[in-house]
């Protein structure tokens, strides 16, 4: 059956809204210390486990999703994401922190890992002309997702409590996923074979000073933001005073902003080139970050400042694909970028726990700090391709 691109784009919007309730993870935070006296600190190893295993499915599991095609990936996608939330309606069920480990982090993670990467690996092969544009409009559904779950997660638990509302999750991103994955696949004119050809090995990867400055680029920009995501609700009642309400709606505007943000910059990369347009939007984000500390006490100058950061936090993965592309070559993308996505896994535990270090708002302090380095390994990385050229 021949497919149209643009049902393409569709299907694969469908998977990353489904996948993209991960980032409303602070939602589920207040549910799970009311009913089960969970600790915040302890629930959040749930929500970096999952971004964890992302990455690493995403790095290890390139050639193989590459091997098997989209239709059969996504598939994979569902099932483990599925198996994931159902698995942590049980574990709420019977008051089990670990199982709630393993299947709302690993099980997930994994179907978040293959959900995540393959839209991406297949939109980007029907736009060649318009790389830039391609994945953004694919990685800002995934943001997009955060804001459509923001509005499920609380109607649901009141009406089903915590395990059915995991529950009512899971079947139903598991039957969006299901119907993505069969519409989804490659260009007729794109061989599976021509990967096998070209493939570099994990050390030829890992020792590439490009693939470093990329990789550190990727973590430093998604440290802070992350870090805010995974705390969101409780940041906005806690440091600005919003009520239960107000909180519920910022997680859903950082979700907007997700989106837009990986829109906008990636559109923006295709006009400016890549490397540009991750040195202006990390540059916003120093000041934004800077500024935090002094304004946390006006919720209004709060609120745009995160959403600022948030807007160049989804920019970061919005730009990375076709950052990859342009360095690496359309062979070799898909495999780096996998590697380059354990930047995301490794600042899921990182961001968070640097968040938890300090109850002051001045930590933001830090992260200010961060994407000055980030500032510094772009030049790096500039004059890395400087001397390639």
């Amino acid at each position: 059956m021949k497919k149209n691109k643009y049902l393409i784009v569709l299907a694969g919007m469908i998977m990353q809204l489904s996948i993209g309730s991960i980032y409303a993870y602070s939602k589920w935070i207040e549910p799970l210390s009311k009913e089960l006296n969970w600790d915040a600190h302890d629930t959040k190893t749930g929500f970096s486990l999952a971004i964890c295993f992302l990455g690493l499915t995403a790095a290890f599991m390139g050639k193989f999703i590459q091997k098997i095609g989209p239709t059969k990936a996504g598939l994979l996608a569902a099932i483990f994401l599925s198996l994931g939330l159902l698995g942590s309606a049980l574990a709420v069920s019977i008051d089990s922190i670990y199982l709630f480990y393993l299947t709302f982090g690993v099980l997930q993670g994994i179907g978040l890992g293959f959900g995540y990467v393959v839209p991406v690996y297949t939109v980007v092969k029907w736009f060649p002309d318009r790389p830039g544009f391609a994945s953004g409009i694919i990685i800002m559904s995934f943001a997009l997702g955060s804001l459509l779950a923001s509005f499920l997660i609380s109607p649901l638990y009141i009406s089903m409590g915590l395990s059915g509302a995991f529950a009512t999750l899971g079947i139903g991103y598991g039957i969006c996923m299901l119907l993505s994955a069969l519409y989804l696949a490659n260009p007729i004119n794109v061989s599976t074979a021509q990967h096998t050809l070209t493939d570099l090995t994990p050390k030829e990867i890992i020792t590439d000073k490009r693939f470093m400055a990329l990789w550190l680029l990727l973590f430093l920009n998604v440290c802070g933001g992350i870090a805010i995501i995974s705390k969101a609700a409780i940041l906005g009642q806690e440091v600005v005073g919003m009520s239960a309400a107000q909180a519920t709606m910022f997680v859903a505007v950082i979700g907007l902003f997700n989106g837009i943000g990986r829109l906008f910059w990636s559109s923006i990369s295709d006009k400016i080139g890549c490397w540009t347009t991750f040195m202006i939007f990390m540059g916003v984000n120093v000041v934004c970050f800077a500024l935090i500390p002094s304004f946390s006490s006006n919720q209004t100058s709060f609120q745009i400042l995160t959403y600022i950061i948030i807007a160049g936090y989804g920019a970061g993965f919005a730009t990375m694909p076709s950052f990859v592309k342009s360095i690496f070559g359309t062979e070799n993308y898909g495999q780096v970028l996998g590697y380059t996505l354990t930047a995301w896994s490794a600042a899921a535990f990182v961001g968070p726990l640097l968040l938890g270090l300090s109850t002051e708002i001045t930590i933001f302090y830090l992260f200010s700090i961060l994407l000055i380095v980030a500032l510094v390994v772009g030049f790096w990385l500039k004059g890395l391709l400087t001397i390639a050229s």
